[in-house]
């Protein structure tokens, strides 16, 4: 088959960028066929990478490129978020050598079977929790470049992701770490952090970064206004053993002053 007389084909290549996973979903959308798409294959213009999802051959597909399809091309409602948000900003300075080993995306959908069928270096986890409310759905979410041609992926900012990891933490070894991730955001929004922390659904998360702040002190902390806040009633098991903090009622480890 010659690339120059097949129209689709060379459509297909400007659509589809190189390193980047789609589902044959998005395929049948764009006008290809399944007998299309299996004729491609065979030629190998296009390249399988599961049960129901492609790439452009002869280029290596990593989890931005499958983020990317998700979010780009098939529209699902996931962002990366947490400490892998953190990572990508350079907001992280305890990234292992070989890199992350999971990835974290939010998302209050599904995840498709396509995605799960592409066979990656790093593992996909996914948070379906709605950490907040409505209101605050877009609140804090921001684009950064990623490692795929000139495309960007859709993250938590620092003020967002940094909830996202407290909501995670249940034992003094992710505490700690929370305690370094939070030690380097010295320049977050004081009116981002105001919405998040009013549309917050998370007692516990909302009493960690309160608690966090005060250790900290930064300038922008100043223009929280925690009275707004609600920290809901009674105590909260943070860390098992740890000591009660008895301002937000929390448990801390006990190595931290209260």
């Amino acid at each position: 088959m010659s690339l120059q007389k097949d129209k689709k084909l060379n459509s297909l290549h400007d659509l589809l960028p190189e390193g980047v996973a789609v589902p044959s979903q998005w395929l049948l959308e764009q006008g290809y066929s399944r007998q299309l798409v299996r004729k491609y294959v065979q030629g190998n213009w296009l390249a399988p990478l599961g049960r129901g999802v492609y790439a452009r051959p002869q280029s290596a597909v990593n989890w931005q490129g499958l983020v990317l399809g998700m979010q780009l091309f098939a529209k699902l409602p996931f962002h990366l978020g947490g400490v892998s948000s953190l990572n990508i900003q350079g907001y992280s300075h305890y990234l292992p050598l070989g890199g992350e080993q999971y990835i974290w995306l939010w998302g209050r959908s599904r995840v498709p079977a396509w995605v799960e069928a592409v066979s990656l270096s790093e593992q996909l986890q996914f948070k379906t929790v709605q950490l907040f409310d409505d209101k605050a759905s877009h609140v804090g979410m921001s684009c950064v470049p990623s490692a795929v041609r000139d495309l960007s992926i859709t993250v938590s900012s620092p003020e967002r992701a940094i909830m996202e990891v407290l909501y995670g933490v249940d034992d003094e070894h992710n505490f700690n770490h929370a305690v370094e991730l939070f030690e380097g955001l010295t320049t977050l929004r004081p009116r981002v952090v105001n919405e998040l922390l009013q549309h917050c659904q998370s007692v516990k998360v909302k009493r960690l970064f309160l608690w966090m702040m005060g250790r900290f002190s930064y300038s922008w902390t100043k223009r929280v206004n925690t009275e707004q806040v609600a920290l809901g009633s009674g105590k909260r098991m943070v860390v098992k053993g740890g000591k009660l903090n008895h301002k937000y009622l929390i448990t801390i480890p006990s190595s931290f002053d209260d």
